[in-house]
This record gives C-alpha cells, sequence and structure tokens, in this order.
C-alpha cells in the first residue's frame, strides 16, 4: 500500500506523481469510490474514476461547485473557500482546495462516517498541494566546478652559487733576445794603473791584473 506521504510519490512528471497520491486515497480509504484533481478552469489533472463518470464532466462540476461555494463564502463573510461538502442519498462529494490552482474532488459511499472521510481528503489534498509547488519551484543551481587542486607541491630548484671569477696571475713578458750579461771576473784592458790601485777589488769580486800599480 503506498502512503500518501512516502518517497514513492516523488519520481516521476507531476501527471504521475498526481495520480499515484489519488490511488494511494483510494487504497487507504475502502468508502471513497472516486477521486480526481481538477483545476479552477474545470479542466481534469489526473482521475481514478469508474467507468460510469466521465472524466470531464467530473471536472467542469467540480469547477461550477467550486465557483458557487467562493461567491457564497465571500457573500457571506466567510472569507476564503477552503472545502464544500455535499451529501446526497447515495454518498457524499467532497471538494478539497489543493494549493492555489487545483481542487480534489472525493466522492464517498453511503453510510461512510463524514468526519474520518475529510481528515482523509484533506491529508491527501495536502500531498497533492505538495506535487504542485515541487513543480513551481526552481531547480537549485548547479554548484561551480572548481579546479583541481594539486596535492603535490612543486619543489623548487635550489640556486646554484656563483662563485667570483678568479683573477689570472699576471706573467711578465720575457725578451728572448735580452739576457743580462754577467761579469766573468775578467780584467778590462781599458782600467790603468791611475784608476785602480795596487790590491783594490775591481766590481763582481775580480782582481786587476798585476800589471796594475
Amino acid at each position: 500500500m503506498t502512503d500518501l506521504h512516502s518517497d514513492s510519490l516523488l519520481g516521476g512528471s507531476r501527471s504521475d506523481r498526481l495520480d499515484r497520491a489519488i490511488h494511494a486515497l483510494l487504497a487507504q480509504t475502502p468508502e471513497i469510490e472516486a477521486a480526481a484533481v481538477v483545476s479552477f478552469d474545470g479542466l481534469p489533472m489526473a482521475a481514478a474514476l469508474p467507468p460510469s463518470m466521465d472524466e470531464d464532466r467530473v471536472a467542469a462540476m467540480s469547477a461550477a461547485l467550486l465557483s458557487l461555494g467562493e461567491r457564497a463564502a465571500q457573500g457571506l463573510g466567510r472569507g476564503e473557500l477552503s472545502q464544500v461538502y455535499i451529501e446526497g442519498d447515495a454518498g457524499t462529494v467532497f471538494l478539497v482546495s489543493a494549493d492555489d490552482e487545483a481542487v480534489l474532488v472525493a466522492v464517498a459511499s453511503k453510510g461512510a462516517k463524514v468526519g474520518m472521510m475529510l481528515y482523509e481528503v484533506r491529508r491527501a489534498a495536502a500531498t497533492v498541494a505538495e506535487v504542485l509547488r515541487a513543480d513551481e519551484e526552481p531547480a537549485p543551481a548547479a554548484a561551480p566546478v572548481l579546479a583541481a587542486v594539486p596535492t603535490e607541491v612543486p619543489v623548487q630548484p635550489e640556486p646554484v652559487a656563483e662563485t667570483a671569477p678568479v683573477a689570472p696571475v699576471y706573467t711578465p713578458p720575457t725578451d728572448p733576445a735580452y739576457t743580462v750579461p754577467s761579469y766573468t771576473g775578467q780584467a778590462d784592458s781599458a782600467w790603468t794603473s791611475s784608476y785602480a790601485p795596487t790590491g783594490s777589488v775591481m766590481p763582481g769580486g775580480g782582481v786587476p791584473p798585476s800589471t796594475w800599480s
């Protein structure tokens, strides 16, 4: 048995959900022989009726009764109409508002307890109102797609220490054609005794020849 407020009433199109809500009402309340959801304009939105009842005719009569009841309630200062209850020799008809655009119509058999029938029909009307409001609410906006955050932190290469340039060792150029003369210790023939006395020492440690006096 389908519950009027179970999650099974949430899936599918609006017409499917309304049909499931009506059939759930009939399954839970055997005294109710027929039910329909009708717009205020008299158009059938969902129905579970026996073959002897025409869907369009039931919708049109329900809209007429609803309009008459609204005018009577407002004309007598009773405020907004919430439900219409009609009792006949063969049974009872209930019209209960469901949201601001539709009404739930339920036909009960003779001998059904009016209080219990009203309770069940009101519960079913609340379920129908939830279905209608769910279609009016805008769908939630999709969450923005966030860019993936890298899990690994990139390793930065360590800076290479710069070494100061080494100045080249300066080597003075050498002239292969130039040589430092070395003194051999031989006497200079230009020297005379007048310039170098006996026993004098020549530059570089040389001794003048014996001819020097």
